[in-house]
């Protein structure tokens, strides 16, 4: 990969994400996707998907400081290396730039090259990628998991009068595994595929107008949210940010979003 790529030409992905704000179930068990018709738009069948996903950073913490998150993920038989980074937010979500490769020798060299691109230069193993499990070969990166946790996720395609997919709608429910506990909440994201970001906002300002009891925009990542989450549960200030189900509160929404912002202003 060449030193003097075209950064406008770096996969970016585009979304808008809403957090749900009241105990999932209850959510569940409102959420009807006959809902999110509208003129223009046609809601697919979905499809269900499991995922488990480590991210992980140096000792130093050189991802975090750069704002690049590096991505383990499995789904189904699959093994994926993703970077994302370079967040950049306004009113219609955020476009940020993601970059995912099977885990193999290949793949794991173009992670290794946009991640230098970013910012983080790391050493190659100096091994074959199949000579150890993944995470001992990025051990030998000086690289070490962060957080941990499942996704048990429903996509809707979401087609247009041409029956052109323009975007998806992902209902995720996430358990964030931490060392003594897990911690569950859910969220809704909505991917641009190929459209204008115009069809992201129509979807959102629905969502928002159907279940405004429900859900609450939200402008962090699932990494910066976890991150929040195991913060909080470490500290003094944590308490009652999970219900008897392990489920995310509304007051303990408030406490992570005001961490978030605090942390955002101190960088």
């Amino acid at each position: 990969m060449p030193k003097d790529l075209n950064k406008d030409c770096w996969p970016i992905e585009q979304e808008a994400v809403l957090l749900i704000k009241t105990e999932l179930s209850a959510f569940l068990q409102k959420f009807k996707s006959e809902k999110l018709f509208s003129p223009g738009i046609q809601v697919e069948t979905p499809e269900s998907i499991s995922l488990q996903d480590t991210y992980f950073d140096t000792p130093s913490q050189e991802l975090g400081s750069v704002q690049v998150a590096l991505r383990l993920r499995k789904e189904g038989g699959s093994l994926l290396l993703g970077v994302k980074g370079r967040d950049q937010w306004t009113t219609s979500g955020v476009s940020r730039i993601e970059v995912e490769e099977p885990w193999c020798a290949n793949g794991v060299a173009t992670i290794l090259h946009y991640l230098d691109f970013m910012g983080v230069t790391l050493t190659h193993p100096g091994v074959p990628i199949g000579s150890a499990n993944p995470v001992s070969i990025l051990g030998l990166m000086d690289l070490r998991p962060i957080q941990d946790r499942s996704l048990k996720r429903t996509l809707w395609p979401i087609l247009d009068n041409a029956d052109r997919i323009i975007c998806s709608l992902a209902l995720d429910v996430v358990t964030l595994n931490l060392s003594d506990e897990q911690v569950k909440y859910g969220e809704i994201e909505i991917e641009l595929v190929d459209g204008s970001v115009s069809a992201i906002k129509n979807l959102f300002d629905t969502l928002i107008y159907n279940y405004s009891e429900f859900l609450q925009p939200w402008r962090y990542s699932k990494l910066q949210t976890g991150i929040a989450i195991e913060s909080l549960s470490r500290s003094s200030d944590g308490g009652g940010i999970v219900n008897e189900n392990g489920e995310l509160t509304l007051a303990g929404i408030g406490q992570i979003e005001r961490f978030l912002k605090k942390n955002a202003s101190i960088k």
